[in-house]
């Protein structure tokens, strides 16, 4: 019989450079939902499996306010501050930081 801290790891089954098939045992944990920003977790948002996930609500995914389960409320904060100056004109594009810049989108305005 197999030891019981085998037992409770997932199995999976890797082929080795010598064609042989080796197995490997890990216990996988879902990691937190990181801020794309600043790194730190998540709030609002669950650590289960995607499978779990996909069967929730699309409001208990995560928060559902603009850049929800993306970014925190602080860098969310930024990002609409930087955003507000730069449509009013007190801040040119170039001068937002380059790591707020891909939640920056500007409408050309045609003339």
């Amino acid at each position: 019989m197999v030891d019981r801290q085998t037992r409770v790891k997932k199995k999976k089954f890797r082929k080795t450079p010598g064609s042989n098939t080796a197995v490997q045992y890990s216990r996988d944990k879902n990691s937190k939902a990181r801020d794309s920003l600043t790194g730190k977790p998540l709030p609002g948002t669950s650590n289960q499996s995607k499978s779990v996930i996909g069967h929730l609500a699309k409001s208990k995914r995560r928060p559902s306010v603009p850049f929800g389960g993306i970014l925190g409320s602080k860098s969310r904060r930024e990002v609409w501050e930087n955003y507000a100056l730069v449509e009013s004109g007190r801040k040119d594009i170039t001068d937002v930081p380059i790591k707020l810049k891909k939640f920056i989108k500007i409408k050309e305005v045609s003339k």
